[in-house]
């Protein structure tokens, strides 16, 4: 929870997180654009284009190729580097609780 903090305190948190976050996923995967053309340039969508890969919103009407603006790149994953799940290990676990003993 965060409401007990000040918006300045959340800001200057937010570098930590944000370079932590930057670190795992360079650690773990390779991140590249889906769409490699710049945000804001005219973009068209081909016939066969993913649909899971590619959003089209607005004015969407007729049939492929489509023609706009691209809003977003879009991004995916090219790698994939985790390490190998410990035998006997519960893959559901996210992070384990920690109890210390005195």
């Amino acid at each position: 929870p965060i409401d007990g903090y000040s918006d300045p305190q959340i800001g200057a948190a937010i570098r930590d997180i944000h370079a932590g976050c930057k670190k795992a996923l360079d650690q773990y995967l390779i991140i590249a654009p889906v769409m490699t053309e710049a945000e804001e340039s005219r973009v068209e969508v081909p016939a066969g284009f993913d649909p899971s890969a590619i959003r089209l919103v607005g004015n969407v009407a007729g049939a492929p190729p489509f023609h706009g603006t691209l809003r977003h790149r879009g991004w995916k994953t090219t790698k994939v580097m985790l390490p190998a799940t410990p035998v006997g290990q519960d893959p559901h676990i996210i992070a384990p609780a920690e109890v210390e003993v005195a």
